[in-house]
């Protein structure tokens, strides 16, 4: 295979695979999803059997949220978030400048801006819930 025909497959099994990533993701959560409504269901029905009180659905299974999505949570959420593209932005940074010139590299602090902009936004969080309920 020449190079041409390497760099053209490149992008190609990128895709594809990208692609089938989010298809799997979908498919897994679908299937978990529905085994715990299945697992409810049968649940529910042999409490009917016996005159138990139904035991309550899952409020995650019902709503379609995560865990993750309780918004006690958004300032941990926004914090890791922010850590996270920081360092990626900064590692680019380095990364594209030891490989290019500087005015490439500047591309990788791209990421570090959205990082800092999260990491500044998880403070705002964090102060305004210990602010209280009322502050806001």
């Amino acid at each position: 295979m020449t190079p041409d025909v390497i760099g053209v497959f490149i992008p190609i099994v990128a895709i594809v695979f990208g692609i089938s990533a989010g298809m799997l993701s979908t498919w897994n959560e679908h299937k978990r999803r529905s085994q715990l409504l299945d697992q409810a269901h049968r649940e529910r029905m042999v409490a009917l059997e016996k005159g138990l009180p139904m035991p309550e659905l899952p409020p995650n299974l019902v709503t379609g949220k995560s865990e993750d999505a309780d918004p006690r949570n958004a300032s941990l959420r926004a914090l890791r978030f922010g850590l996270m593209m920081l360092g990626i932005g900064i590692v680019l940074y380095f990364a594209l400048g030891r490989i290019t010139h500087e005015d490439v590299a500047l591309f990788g602090l791209i990421p570090a801006v959205i990082g800092v902009a999260n990491l500044v936004y998880a403070g705002l969080l964090s102060r305004r819930e210990r602010a209280g309920p009322g502050a806001g």
